[in-house]
């Protein structure tokens, strides 16, 4: 290591030199080799932006793979390795820039502790001589290898000269190592109070100005939280000052110019490659808006989730129900209030939302509280001592969320939140930590048994309950009444996923629609509005002449997927609540499939999102939309039959209509009871 930083010592002291031959003023010469430095590496500057931007493009996909393949490292290895081959990404590029600095530097520190043979070109023959004399006078325990030169300038400019001459006298006296009242060849110290403690206050200021300049306009750090923002922030300032403190003040000055001189190149690189153009910035920084959003929300309920966090412990808990958020209520909804009804079991419920409508229920038996930080969330979960815990959340124990270590007997229920396949749409493995499920369906039952078989996993007790929130929905929609649509109502409301309807083909769709009788209903998914709004703008720019079209991007409006004559989307859950509650046909678009389990296939029972897609209406290709308008005709026309079709899957499928809170609100009543 010594050999390559006295190399490239020699060759920054070239660079010096030339600054020095040309100013004359040592700090000046630090500064212009500075600027020098920063010139040298701005190609690699330029690569290490197209690098940052391929990095940013790709990490939606990167976290996407972390999910789903969160039980097979070796398969995430190769995804993640094909994915930044797809993208031209080098990851070891981004630290390179880090990486030359530390040389740089120490090389810096070689030739500022070295003048006489780095910045006045003194040859090493006089150099050795110079040491020798300077052993004679001191010593040699005391002449040490880095700063001897610099105690040999500071003899001579004293006055002490050596028994022998020559031009160097006049080169060693006519050098200035200070610089506005600075000792360059100096090193700050806090057990001396002197002007050279502005170098670390000056790098710590100049290290703070580079990382704010970066958090607003770097497109690596404008992707990042406030959290991680402000840590490395301090990290940096708090670096860059105690550094400056272990090497001589020519090389803080290196340090304090070195940040300064890298903000113009970042606005300079924004323009050459502007991020915009590869990069959703809009995208980007609705992001980081609802970051900052939520750490206000956890900021401004901090007092009252660490109150309930205390109060949840301070009671008997026997029953617990846990909600991420508001959302999640109307899958426990018809469950609670038959608990209620039928015994005096006091619910305790868990929200991670601190607006949950749970907290406007006023019964004794319940009681509400707020936990949404892992701080508190974890050590709920794991301190977790009662007889049972109902959730809707997949992959148990896999994440922050894990059993007791409390006690190893609570009995802990998987509540279903949708009638779709739990082979397709859950990872591998994501109920193997449950005790117990909730089915709606036989499929559900199906998949479950033949995972347990497949991977040789201990069964769980699936109860055959049926579906609360169905059975909910079909006693509203029955309790109206329903008239035959005048102009027939055709909604389109695909899933929010890659590659879904509106990214693949809901112009076509519209094209093929636009000159019907019909009335056509665009109600994209709420979270693709949010991200992507001006797609939906050029939408309604696009048909604003055409009457029967609407592009519906205000969901405060009434809700029209219940009155619609035929549905269309592509893998959207809401299909099987549209379909068993009106028993009205759908036509489903074979957009790319989402998958959550690539080991899908191994189960033997058939995902009832693909094995009913022809027994709820049609399947249709993308290629194949511009039939849509005659399947549409075909579908109004048979209206009775796909209803009786619809009504004969709806029995055969799911279990127990009607009965399902019944079955559910007895299965916990009874198992708390027993276990009592």
């Amino acid at each position: 290591m010594e050999v390559i930083i006295k190399i490239l010592g020699t060759a920054l002291g070239w660079i010096m030199r030339g600054c020095f031959s040309i100013t004359q003023n040592y700090g000046i010469s630090i500064i212009i080799f500075t600027f020098i430095t920063k010139i040298i590496l701005f190609p690699l500057s330029i690569l290490t932006q197209k690098n940052s931007i391929k990095m940013v493009r790709l990490m939606p996909e990167e976290n996407a793979l972390k999910i789903k393949y969160i039980d097979d490292k070796d398969k995430l290895a190769d995804e993640r390795l094909a994915l930044y081959k797809k993208y031209k990404y080098n990851p070891m590029l981004s630290s390179v820039p880090l990486l030359l600095q530390i040389p740089l530097v120490l090389g810096l520190v070689y030739v500022i502790y070295r003048p006489i043979s780095y910045v006045l070109g003194i040859d090493e023959s006089t150099v050795n001589n110079l040491r020798e004399w300077l052993v004679s006078l001191i010593g040699a325990g005391k002449v040490e290898d880095n700063s001897y030169q610099v105690e040999i300038i500071n003899r001579i400019q004293s006055g002490i000269l050596p028994d022998f001459t020559g031009d160097f006298i006049d080169k060693i006296n006519s050098l200035n190592m200070n610089f506005l009242g600075f000792d360059l060849a100096a090193t700050p110290s806090l057990k001396e109070m002197n002007i050279l403690l502005l170098i670390p206050l000056l790098s710590g200021i100049s290290a703070w100005l580079l990382c704010y300049v970066q958090n607003k306009i770097n497109v690596l750090q404008v992707t990042q939280g406030n959290a991680t923002k402000i840590a490395t922030t301090v990290f940096m300032v708090a670096f860059s000052a105690y550094f400056s403190f272990l090497v001589p003040a020519g090389v803080g000055l290196y340090w304090i110019f070195g940040n300064l001189f890298a903000i113009p190149p970042m606005y300079l690189l924004n323009i050459i490659i502007p991020p915009k153009k590869y990069v959703d910035l809009d995208y980007l920084n609705k992001i980081n808006e609802q970051r900052i959003e939520k750490e206000k929300i956890h900021k401004k309920y901090k007092s009252r989730e660490k109150e309930d966090y205390k109060r949840f412990f301070s009671e008997k808990v026997e029953l617990m129900i846990y909600s991420e958020q508001s959302g999640f209520y109307k899958y426990f909804k018809d469950i609670i209030d038959y608990i209620c009804e039928h015994s005096d079991i006091q619910i305790h419920y868990v929200t991670s939302d601190p607006d949950d409508v749970i907290f406007k229920d006023e019964r004794k038996q319940i009681s509400s509280y707020y936990v949404a930080s892992d701080q508190y969330l974890v050590p709920l979960f794991m301190k977790l001592d009662c007889k049972m815990c109902l959730l809707t959340v997949p992959d148990l124990e896999k994440y922050h969320l894990k059993r007791s270590r409390i006690n190893k007997n609570v009995e802990y229920v998987f509540v279903s939140h949708g009638m779709g396949s739990t082979a397709l749409t859950l990872r591998k493995g994501a109920l193997n930590w449950y005790d117990t499920v909730f089915c709606p369906g036989v499929d559900t039952f199906n998949e479950i048994r033949d995972a347990e078989e497949l991977y040789q996993t201990p069964k769980k007790r699936l109860v055959e309950t049926g579906y609360p929130l169905i059975d909910e929905m079909l006693a509203q929609y029955e309790s109206k009444e329903h008239k035959q649509n005048k102009i027939p109502k055709i909604l389109i409301a695909p899933s929010w996923q890659p590659d879904n309807i509106i990214d693949m083909c809901a112009e076509n769709i519209l094209d093929n629609l636009k000159n019907t009788d019909y009335e056509i209903i665009l109600r994209p998914h709420p979270q693709q509005v949010r991200h992507q709004p001006e797609k939906f703008e050029i939408f309604k720019e696009k048909y604003k002449d055409c009457k029967n079209i609407e592009i519906q991007t205000d969901f405060s409006s009434n809700n029209p997927i219940m009155e619609s004559d035929i549905l269309i989307t592509d893998w959207s859950d809401i299909s099987w609540e549209y379909a068993f509650v009106t028993k009205r046909p759908i036509i489903f678009i074979n957009t790319p499939m989402k998958v959550m389990n690539p080991e899908w296939e191994k189960i033997k029972t058939k995902p009832i999102n693909i094995s009913l897609r022809n027994e709820l209406g049609k399947a249709l290709d993308v290629e194949q939309v511009s039939q849509i308008n005659d399947v549409i005709k075909d579908m109004l026309n048979r209206r009775e039959e796909y209803h009786d079709q619809i009504d004969r899957v709806f029995h055969e499928h799911v279990y127990n209509i009607g009965k399902s809170k019944i079955l559910c609100g007895k299965y916990v009543i009874k198992s708390i009871q027993n276990k009592v």
